[in-house]
């Protein structure tokens, strides 16, 4: 049993550690100066980062440590591996978006798409973080709990600031200069990396616990109801804002060995 547990610690420490990637913080700060690039042309930098990305290859699904060593059979996770793709996909197809936006607001003092797009984000990281923070207040008697919210509250603060300060730059009539926004660009992108590399390995290791602690609550209650990490898992993966009603299947993952995956993907995603 020693073995085990040893085995089981060592796993999770594997998955959980933060790994630097130099290429993708390399193509934020090519984003964050593509103002200096004249003319307009430095729109184009978006798609481009935007294409390298889609052509990058996936990151291989890995089952949850707590359903192997709790002898869960060994099976795939389809609609893990979809929602997964289906994020890469998005992301590429807003860098697309994104650019044909403010090239085609051009001529107006603010870019709309760019408002509604940081607006509707910065809305729905509000909601979430009152969620969490509603659902906080009645669950104090676990410590456990109130860890999980804790960092929940933390990741969507950050990506609320984030999205605000977005709204913010997107919403000067004329936008601002190069001498404001290349630096608040520059500096998000050295806060993004930093609060990457000091919450990543709690964010997948509370994903883990979350994942596990829901599908044992939906293997007691036959998926009739739910505990508090159901209602976790649904807050966290429930759409609102312009995706409203397109919420992703969170029962299907929470009952997919490797559903950590995406629950871990959408905690980081500030």
């Amino acid at each position: 049993m020693s073995v085990e547990r040893d085995k089981f610690a060592a796993r999770v420490k594997e998955l959980s550690q933060y790994s630097l990637k130099m290429d993708s913080v390399l193509l934020d700060m090519a984003l964050a100066l593509s103002g200096l690039i004249p003319y307009g042309t430095g729109a184009s930098v978006a798609p481009l980062v935007g294409s390298y990305k889609m052509g990058q290859p996936s990151s291989a699904l890995v089952d949850n440590p707590y359903f192997v060593v709790n002898g869960v059979d060994a099976r795939p996770s389809p609609k893990t591996k979809h929602l997964l793709q289906h994020r890469k996909v998005r992301n590429y197809v807003q860098s697309f978006t994104g650019t044909a936006a403010a090239l085609g607001s051009t001529a107006l003092p603010v870019n709309p798409y760019a408002l509604i797009r940081e607006g509707s984000s910065a809305g729905v990281s509000a909601m979430h973080l009152h969620r969490f923070s509603e659902m906080a207040r009645n669950c104090r008697q676990s410590k456990t709990l109130c860890r999980w919210f804790e960092l929940l509250k933390l990741m969507k603060t950050h990506k609320l600031f984030n999205k605000g300060l977005g709204v913010g730059l997107a919403a000067i009539p004329g936008g601002v200069s190069l001498a404001v926004s290349l630096p608040i660009k520059l500096c998000l992108v050295a806060k993004n990396t930093g609060v990457a590399a000091q919450e990543s390995a709690l964010c997948k290791i509370i994903a883990m616990e979350l994942h596990w602690r829901a599908y044992q609550e939906q293997n007691l209650l036959k998926g009739s109801g739910g505990g508090p990490a159901t209602a976790i898992v649904r807050e966290l993966m429930t759409r609102r804002g312009v995706m409203y009603g397109f919420s992703h299947n969170y029962m299907a993952l929470i009952q997919e060995p490797a559903g950590w995956n995406a629950f871990a993907a959408k905690i980081m995603d500030i």
